[in-house]
């Protein structure tokens, strides 16, 4: 794999091809970007054209040579990729890097640190580190990969380099599952396409995923029957029915975003180009006529602190029985 293989991220490749060429390589870096849009791949590949032995006139790896060969297997004594524990990066980890980042490389010209869901380290690990940062040893190149820059010291950001990473198009993506998947229909490939929702490896994960798939129909099924004033005595039973079905709670919600999303954007703008259930669209057009669009913003609203909420274990059951009542607009029945 080289640059040129990563997908719709010209513009970072371009600023870290730049950086090569140039021979103005950073000490330290943050990337930047969702899921599954090619933040730990660039950052690998960035790595084997710093030091590839035959690094082309594009700055771009040849791929062939003993170094980038060690870097693609990951077994590179100058490589360390830091993963959570637990959820958790830890001071003891970064303790670790700081002992480790005295060595010199061992057989290249720089060695990286690689910090995986960088937003997930402890504060005395942050601390821990921006010591390392502040002042780095001129051999090391540290990069921190993170969906978001929120969660990080503001005393880390000021001192790296950003790099963001964006949203694939759902083209991109469907080109690509074309191109590499045999057999694959163009229908499914344009479902997955959108369902991925800008991340490609979400759409190879969906590839595979029948449980997902499976999972997605039933609630679906069941979001359609649900209407504004379209509730009975049992509507607590069906809540709690909808609570203990669920299962892959992240996923499911995403689900009932990605639902509302579609309601709304034909009840607003009248469009079905950018609808992500696109298998749906004709139950999605007939229950767009039922819904006011203060009720499907507030239901939107809600479904994206859910997922904050989510993050701190916050009763599921509660937040869910709120988000139901939203779907069938009792909260506005009882103003």
């Amino acid at each position: 794999m080289s640059f040129k293989d990563i997908v719709g991220q010209e513009k970072a490749i371009k600023i870290l091809k730049k950086s090569v060429q140039e021979n103005r390589i950073s000490s330290s870096y943050i990337f930047v970007g969702n899921k599954g849009v090619g933040k730990k791949i660039t950052a690998l590949e960035f790595y084997k054209a710093m030091n590839c032995l035959n690094i082309n006139k594009n700055n771009e790896a040849c791929d062939n040579c003993e170094v980038c060969s060690k870097i693609n297997r990951q077994c590179c004594p100058d490589l360390k990729i830091i993963k959570p524990i637990k959820d958790l990066i830890k001071i003891e980890q970064i303790r670790e890097l700081r002992k480790d980042i005295e060595i010199k490389p061992f057989e290249n010209k720089k060695e990286i640190y690689i910090i995986d869901q960088a937003d997930q380290m402890t504060l005395e690990a942050s601390n821990c580190l921006l010591k390392t940062i502040e002042e780095p040893p001129d051999y090391v190149v540290i990069i921190l990969i993170c969906l978001k820059l929120d969660p990080l010291l503001l005393t880390i950001i000021s001192r790296c380099q950003i790099i963001n990473f964006r949203l694939i198009s759902s083209l991109q993506i469907k080109k690509l599952l074309l191109n590499k998947i045999n057999n694959l229909k163009e229908e499914r490939a344009e479902l997955i396409s959108k369902l991925a929702q800008g991340s490609i490896g979400k759409s190879f994960s969906l590839l595979s995923d029948k449980e997902y798939f499976n999972q997605r129909e039933k609630l679906l099924e069941h979001l359609a029957t649900i209407f504004p004033g379209k509730y009975d005595p049992h509507i607590f039973i069906n809540i709690e029915k909808m609570i203990t079905e669920i299962d892959r709670m992240e996923e499911t919600l995403e689900i009932i975003i990605s639902w509302y999303r579609d309601i709304l954007m034909i009840k607003k703008l009248g469009t079905q180009k950018n609808i992500i259930n696109s298998d749906k669209l004709e139950v999605i057009s007939e229950i767009s006529r039922n819904y006011p669009l203060k009720i499907l913003m507030d239901i939107l609203d809600y479904s994206e602190q859910i997922q904050e909420y989510l993050k701190k274990n916050v009763n599921k059951h509660l937040v869910l029985e709120r988000l139901y009542l939203k779907m069938v607009g009792l909260e506005y029945c009882l103003k």
